[in-house]
């Protein structure tokens, strides 16, 4: 096996030894070998990376030569960044890999210079698209070009998992200033470690099962320093961390989101294929100056295996006043509504309402523990006849108007009530 000479040896081979050692990673004219031991170094297919040239071309041209071994391309870090002018695809069991790790607040927290594996996108289009079984890891997105005050520039996903493109693992990952930045339509994806502030949406789960993971996730203005007031504002009043549309059995765990529309938005669903709603888990959250913190449209959720809800707080403060809620189920229509199992979520700042039940939604929801402060209207509306609630050793403080307003005549109970 080729190594580096000695120091307290090898004085007569010297130079033998590491020749050998050299040639490993160069060709003897002294030009880098485009792969070693199955990785792939963007710069030996000529991506330059002074943030300058556009390395499109010749990062695709890695990203290809990985396929047939199913390799891994390295986007070495610079002094700069890598331009990409188009749009890459990584073809199937391919990893693009750069040199950061963690979760990275990024450069332009502090509006720091290019440096690392840092890529600026320049194209209005969908930029990364990603086949089955590949994975991103370690690198910093960026648009050098999107607006800092006022309605920002529509770019196209940041990162697109087509359908059926399964096995797919993001990770790792900063984008400053994506306008949308993931979509996914496929299964068993874990998304893992990603900050940035989306202006639009952070992630969209399509059609997915079988089981998308989403952990540690942050969404805040404070990764892009140079966001404006009126840039904020606008992402106050339009944008959202997670939009669910058709998720079977999805795991979303240590998600934060800060200064949004909503926080979590189960989307109406008049399929006609028979899915029956999404169903899973919310763990371990927070959603912070948001109007609404998580809201389920017609059929958003599964009347069967649920949404468990737990370990969260939600603080709804921003936004127009009298829509400012912790959870709304706005499923209007459904004789029976979606099952929801909520435990030790906190609702506080100053909002009208923890919880909103709308007319006719044929909620069936438990709420275990929590607390509720600062409301000004009411804890709990329900203004449907026929849900269904349970309250059990709910902590309600500093709040203007009653613990419960059932309106609508629902079947509403609250057992062992903490008031003060």
């Amino acid at each position: 096996m080729a190594r580096l000479p000695s120091v307290d040896g090898d004085q007569d081979a010297w130079g033998d030894i590491l020749n050998e050692y050299l040639l490993v990673g160069h060709h003897p004219d002294g030009t880098h070998k485009t792969e070693v031991f199955g990785i792939f170094n963007v710069q030996a297919f000529g991506a330059v990376g002074d943030g300058v040239t556009d390395d499109t071309n010749a990062i695709q041209a890695a990203l290809n030569a990985a396929a047939p071994v199913g390799g891994v391309v390295w986007l070495t870090p610079t002094a700069h960044a890598y331009r990409c002018n188009g749009g890459l695809i990584i073809p199937p069991h391919v990893t693009l890999k750069g040199g950061y790790s963690g979760m990275r607040r990024g450069l332009q927290l502090w509006g720091e210079p290019a440096r690392g594996s840092t890529i600026h996108v320049y194209t209005t289009d969908v930029f990364l698209t990603m086949r089955h079984n590949t994975v991103l890891d370690g690198v910093e997105l960026f648009y050098p070009e999107q607006v800092t005050q006022g309605i920002p520039i529509p770019y196209g996903w940041t990162i697109h998992v087509p359908t059926d493109q399964h096995g797919v693992t993001i990770r790792n990952i900063t984008c400053p200033n994506p306008y949308q930045l993931l979509s996914v339509n496929a299964d068993g994806i874990l998304i893992d470690s990603i900050q940035g502030y989306p202006l639009l949406v952070g992630i969209k789960l399509g059609r997915v099962a079988d089981v998308a993971r989403i952990t540690n996730i942050q969404f805040n203005p404070n990764v892009w320093a140079a966001a404006g007031a009126s840039l904020r504002t606008w992402v106050q009043t339009t944008g959202y961390c997670l939009d669910i549309e058709q998720a079977e059995e999805f795991m979303v765990q240590n998600f934060f989101g800060y200064g949004y529309l909503r926080g979590i938005w189960f989307r109406e669903n008049l399929s006609s294929t028979g899915f029956p709603g999404s169903y899973g888990s919310i763990n371990n959250f927070g959603f912070d100056s948001v109007q609404e913190g998580i809201i389920v449209e017609t059929r958003g959720v599964s009347n069967r295996q649920g949404l468990s809800i737990s370990n969260g707080r939600i603080i709804p403060f921003a936004g127009t006043v009298g829509a400012r809620t912790g959870i709304k189920l706005s499923d209007t229509g459904t004789p029976q509504g979606p099952a929801l199992s909520i435990s030790n979520v906190s609702f506080f700042g100053a909002h009208e309402r923890s919880i909103w039940i709308q007319s006719n939604s044929g909620v069936r929801m438990t709420m275990l523990g929590g607390q509720a402060t600062e409301y000004t209207n009411e804890m709990v509306l329900c203004e449907s006849a026929t849900g269904v609630v349970r309250l059990v050793g709910v902590r309600s403080f500093n709040g203007i108007g009653p613990r419960i307003n059932n309106g609508g005549g629902g079947n509403v109970s609250d057992t062992a009530p903490m008031a003060l």
